[in-house]
């Protein structure tokens, strides 16, 4: 039987990552879960919940309540949406803008004590990440192709052999 793993390690993977953060932006105030869609909205605002569901992997009915936290704080605004009556669109607030600022120089010494342990450059494990990523998504659509076609890893430095 062949080897099933993958879902289980990017489990364990994503249960560091939370604690990391957390444990990073604890003294911010925010939980991670919540940064990361304060994120996405500053990202790509304005924007439409449904944008940063398809943007964030989250689920609309996951995001709505996520949402409601975020305007419920003061970091998040909800604009109209001219082009779609039905909907809104999200923009930080400035107290969300110094909240992601404070966030991100909170953050910035995990990364960098994280990426100390990485035996390899951290843009190769981006580049896995974002295949896994997108097998995943298309796992999801009625039709998957075989093989997703992504683009190509990182070039290895001049003398570097990286062999993944």
């Amino acid at each position: 039987m062949p080897n099933r793993q993958l879902f289980l390690k990017a489990s364990v993977v994503s249960q560091y990552v939370g604690q990391v953060v957390d444990r990073r932006l604890e003294p911010v105030g925010l939980p991670g879960y919540l940064l990361a869609l304060l994120t996405h909205v500053r990202d790509h605002a304005p924007v439409s919940p449904s944008q940063v569901s398809e943007a964030s992997g989250v689920p609309l009915t996951t995001l709505r309540d996520n949402i409601q936290r975020l305007v419920d704080r003061g970091l998040v605004r909800r604009d109209r949406n001219d082009a779609d009556g039905r909907s809104y669109l999200l923009v930080l607030t400035p107290r969300g803008n110094r909240v992601v600022e404070r966030a991100s120089d909170a953050l910035l010494e995990a990364y960098l004590a994280v990426e100390r342990q990485l035996p390899r450059p951290r843009e190769e494990y981006e580049y896995i990440f974002d295949e896994v990523t997108a097998a995943l998504k298309a796992s999801l659509e009625p039709s998957t192709p075989e093989r997703l076609l992504t683009a190509r890893p990182p070039a290895a430095a001049e003398g570097e052999d990286r062999a993944f």
